[in-house]
């Protein structure tokens, strides 16, 4: 038997990054990229090193360079292994017992890049959902809310990296989900993806890749937040604010102050971590799409722009602007 799984990028709408702060957030699934995983039993275990995410074969030594670049140092191959090693490790922590077979692993994504859309996480439930599938794990046993909590400990437990439940909630609960963290534990509510309106997405082409000034985006702020700075916390639960209200907006129909809500997102994380944090392709990602009248927000910590469309809105302006720039656009399809 062989098994596919699969995960999207996520895009985070409004409130974000405030689950970083113990905020809400609202979040949703773009069906125009997605990680994807193929497993099937197999004599010895075998994890098959992606052509182009996991190269070890140039050209040249500009190859090389050009390759990293692109794809990290790392690729999608230690995402992969530390799915599968804080797999086994949940499995014995909860005495799950899992059947002596070997598998073959493949992988591929289409998400770009140093987006902010959730790449190793779609990757990391992917590789999760393959996983139970082999070994016969029956879903009640690692529910939504579980899975991505697994899949969060697969990034700071295995990989040592910051992150949030965001990204992993989303994937894991497969749609528009409404998440409040303000109670210490998080509470998760599917909305009906029917009360999306329509966006498109800009973000970065290949060559502005290794540019981003992102170094600093979270360490000065957690320290001035741990340390109870009150502008930081103010603005913090006015950025969660916004996700509070585009609920409201969302359950109205009223896109029109959705995309306000976007705007102020945008401009409060601004104003809160400075455009040499942000990083200058960032701030000009949402520029552009406000210069043509959009609202327009990162849907992420770097690398991409979240763009408003009206009903009927033309989107030509917006290619021949982000164009113009070197940057790629795309109206996306949300759920």
């Amino acid at each position: 038997m062989i098994i596919h799984t699969e995960a999207h990028a996520r895009a985070g709408l409004l409130g974000n990054p405030s689950d970083m702060y113990g905020g809400r957030v609202i979040s949703f699934l773009l069906r125009d990229f997605v990680a994807r995983v193929t497993l099937w039993e197999s004599p010895s275990l075998i994890v098959k090193l992606h052509p182009e995410h996991d190269r070890a074969e140039f050209s040249d030594l500009a190859d090389l360079v050009g390759s990293v670049e692109r794809h990290g140092y790392y690729g999608m191959q230690r995402v992969v292994f530390a799915a599968c090693k804080r797999f086994v490790d949940y499995a014995g922590q909860r005495s799950i017992r899992l059947r002596k077979a070997n598998f073959t692993v493949q992988y591929e994504t289409t998400i770009p890049r140093q987006s902010g859309l959730g790449g190793s996480s779609a990757m990391i439930i992917a590789t999760l959902r393959a996983l139970l599938k082999f070994y016969r794990i029956p879903a009640r046993k690692v529910p939504a809310r579980k899975l991505a909590e697994l899949a969060l400990s697969v990034e700071t437990e295995e990989l040592g990296i910051a992150a949030g439940l965001q990204d992993r909630v989303v994937q894991s609960y497969g749609g528009l989900t409404y998440m409040d963290f303000s109670g210490g534990k998080g509470e998760y509510t599917r909305l009906s993806s029917r009360s999306l309106p329509r966006f498109g997405l800009a973000y970065l082409a290949e060559d502005h890749f290794g540019t981003l000034e992102s170094g600093r985006v979270h360490s000065e702020v957690r320290y001035r937040w741990e340390r109870g700075d009150t502008v930081v916390r103010k603005s913090i639960k006015e950025i969660a604010r916004c996700a509070l209200l585009g609920r409201r907006a969302l359950t109205a129909g009223d896109h029109r102050k959705l995309g306000r809500l976007m705007d102020r997102n945008f401009d409060l994380r601004r104003g809160l971590f400075g455009d040499e944090a942000l990083g200058a392709h960032n701030v000009r990602l949402v520029e552009i799409a406000r210069e043509q009248g959009f609202a327009a927000k990162l849907p992420g910590s770097s690398g991409a722009a979240l763009i408003l469309l009206g009903e009927g809105e033309a989107e030509e302006a917006l290619v021949e602007a982000y164009g113009q720039e070197g940057y790629r656009y795309q109206a996306i399809e949300a759920f």
